[in-house]
């Protein structure tokens, strides 16, 4: 047994090279087994450690929180943050199994537990409308974590995600894309709030931004930013923040993502369906410093 230290501070090179060290003095081989217990931090970075050991062992993910149950969980996106910056170091190499035990949620913090549904809600706005449509009828009940409402969201959200995996597994062809929704501009927002602010309130910020962004470029409805406020709420995940817009642009300017001077950005095109569209990170970083200098 290993402990890591939850969160983003545990999600370092040097937690990654302790685990190397920790598995190579206990003797794993290559036939050894990795076996990740925690939240979506842990995940990535034992996930991490797995592929880097003796040129990559299997490992196993066994997602302890609602965030990781539906994203982190599944997918083969492992890494750690370095530079200030949110996964600029990782591979892509999926775990041998992923067992989920709903259970886990139980005990768990309510806005810890509440920081999935961002996930949950991504899925739904871009892909899933029947999704979108269960979680925002059904808030109450999965607030209050009734097993059999969790076990049908949590299903489907894994079903969209492998849907997706499937189809741009090492995320080359274009369509791995959406699952980054709101990640352009959250991923930015963790990184100038110097990860204070949680991954799912940063994705929930992230997406009513590029939803409005969307908006403006002409591809998504004027009604989604206000219909992502209103399912969002519904979770606490829409808070006001305050954010230095300078440091906002100077990360997003940083991102993996980027190509050039264009960045592939995801948008909404209705409710549940999408597209990826090319846009300057010029326009881009215009259009958020003007759209989303006040969030929500």
């Amino acid at each position: 047994m290993i402990p890591i230290v939850d969160g983003e501070e545990g999600k370092s090179i040097e937690t990654a090279l302790n685990i190397v060290r920790s598995a190579h003095e206990m003797g794993v081989d290559r036939d050894g087994l990795f076996i990740g217990i925690g939240g979506g931090s842990v995940l990535d970075v034992v996930g991490f450690s797995a592929s880097i050991y003796l040129r990559g062992v299997d490992y196993v993910n066994v997602p302890t929180t609602m965030l990781s149950m539906v994203d982190a969980s599944l997918g083969g996106k492992t890494g750690v943050n370095a530079l200030g910056l949110k996964n600029v170091i990782g591979v892509i190499r999926q775990p041998r199994y992923v067992i989920i035990d709903l259970s886990f949620l139980d005990s768990l913090p309510m806005p810890n537990y509440l920081d999935g549904f961002a996930e949950v809600i991504k899925y739904g706005v871009t892909m899933d409308k029947e999704l979108l449509d269960k979680v925002m009828g059904n808030a109450d009940g999965l607030i209050n974590r009734g097993h059999s409402l969790l076990e049908d969201v949590v299903y489907k959200s894994l079903r969209d995600k492998a849907s997706i995996v499937e189809a741009d597994e090492l995320d080359k062809g274009g369509v791995r894309a959406v699952l980054n929704y709101g990640h352009t501009v959250g991923h930015a927002i963790e990184s100038a709030t110097n990860f204070s602010v949680s991954h799912g309130k940063a994705v929930a910020l992230g997406m009513v931004c590029e939803a409005r962004v969307g908006v403006k470029l002409g591809y998504t409805p004027k009604d989604v930013p206000n219909l992502l406020v209103n399912a969002l709420s519904m979770f606490n995940l829409i808070n006001e923040v305050s954010i230095d817009v300078n440091k906002l642009v100077g990360a997003m300017l940083r991102d993996k993502k980027r190509s050039g001077d264009f960045i592939k950005l995801p948008v909404v095109t209705d409710v549940g369906r999408w597209d990826v569209v090319r846009v300057s990170i010029k326009e881009l970083t215009e259009l958020v410093i003007s759209k989303c200098r006040s969030m929500p």
